[in-house]
């Protein structure tokens, strides 16, 4: 009766612990296990489960691995404690536990069994992922305010100095002509601050409006649409585009944003050509690790990437002296590209060509 009345206060305490427990004999199988281990594995009682080893349980590649502690905790009969193992079940579903395996040892000091406690802590290994992500969207975010505030600050000084210096001019200048000059030079310095206020509006409202929906749009229709609306810079140009994309081919995009990147990639493909060749460009895409990529490969002048690598994608940088290069194109390219969870790289070679790869997350 003492003994049926401990294994009673035993049965009950561990059935109501908020933990996975079992037991298993040498050829690790259970012999043993609580109501949240039978919950866990979708068992009604502890029968279901009772005879049961690792591989009637769990996929292969898990079976194998627990298989394996059991045997060295019973081989060694040096216990694992807190460990963090990740299982998977024979439906997929996945699961991290931090599980401790103690050997049960005999009178003789011969392991015939071990004990198994396992605390599910997906959720905490999912809020750390969050965490991990908040932090590094939260980094990235300070690093990119902290170069935008260094931008606004240099170019508004720049355009400031700019003023005062022709005021300056202006007041002291008695020729008449010469004023007008004056004039018609604070005239141009005053667009110019236009446009670069008007640069720096849009580059905010690109990392400011987040709650800008996503839509599946057709690629190849979209491209389509894009090369017919520069069909006439493109036949000046007598450039060649050649797209590789299925005519299904669908991206979860910011609609607008697609049609600035595509704008922006294929003008600056033909408006830096190679002097001694036509502009021939290919668009193509590819999937890796959940992005679709698209690439634009063009023929013309590339850049010199051990150079300008670092600063390709800053604001108000330009890499060829040509008369319409703004560098502001790939700055705010970039941004839209991230905004919707992206990336962009790029391979080029000197007087061979460039290739921009611009990544589409299509998790989120």
């Amino acid at each position: 009766m003492e003994t049926k009345k401990n294994e009673k206060l035993l049965r009950t305490l561990i059935d109501n612990l908020p933990l996975n427990v079992y037991v298993k004999d040498i050829n690790s199988k259970k012999i043993l296990v609580n109501k949240a281990e039978c919950e866990y594995l979708g068992a009604k009682s502890e029968a279901e489960l009772t005879g049961k080893d690792n591989f009637d349980i769990y996929d292969h590649a898990t079976a194998r691995k627990f298989t394996e502690q059991d045997i060295s905790v019973m081989t060694t009969l040096t216990s694992i404690i807190g460990e963090e193992v990740l299982s998977i079940d024979k439906n997929g579903r996945q699961t991290t536990f931090l599980t401790s395996k103690i050997p049960l040892v005999d009178e003789h000091g011969i392991a015939n069994g071990l004990i198994g406690i396992s605390l599910d802590i997906t959720n905490i290994k999912q809020n750390e992922k969050e965490l991990r992500n908040l932090i590094d969207v939260t980094s990235l975010q300070n690093k990119k305010l902290i170069n935008f505030a260094h931008i606004v600050s240099h170019n508004l000084r720049s355009h400031t100095a700019n003023f005062s210096m022709l005021l300056d001019f202006l007041q002291h200048e008695e020729d008449e002509e010469e004023k007008t000059k004056l004039l018609e030079m604070l005239n141009s310095a005053s667009g110019n601050l236009l446009e670069t206020i008007e640069n720096l509006n849009e580059v905010v409202a690109i990392n400011t409006n987040i709650n800008v929906e996503k839509k599946v749009v057709n690629l190849y229709e979209k491209i389509k649409s894009v090369e017919q609306n520069l069909e006439k810079f493109v036949n000046e140009n007598e450039a060649e585009i050649i797209t590789n994309i299925p005519e299904n081919e669908t991206l979860k995009v910011i609609p607008q944003y697609l049609d600035s990147i595509l704008i922006n990639f294929i003008t600056n493909a033909i408006k830096y050509k190679h002097p001694d060749r036509k502009s021939k460009l290919n668009i193509s895409t590819t999937i890796e690790d959940g992005y679709t990529i698209l690439s634009f490969q063009d023929n013309g002048l590339g850049i010199d990437l051990k150079k300008y690598g670092n600063k390709l994608f800053g604001m108000y940088k330009t890499f060829h002296s040509h008369e319409n290069a703004r560098g502001i194109g790939l700055y705010i390219t970039k941004n839209q590209v991230e905004a919707m969870g992206g990336k962009i790289e790029v391979e080029s070679k000197v007087g061979v060509g460039t290739t921009f790869k611009i990544y589409f997350n299509e998790k989120n």
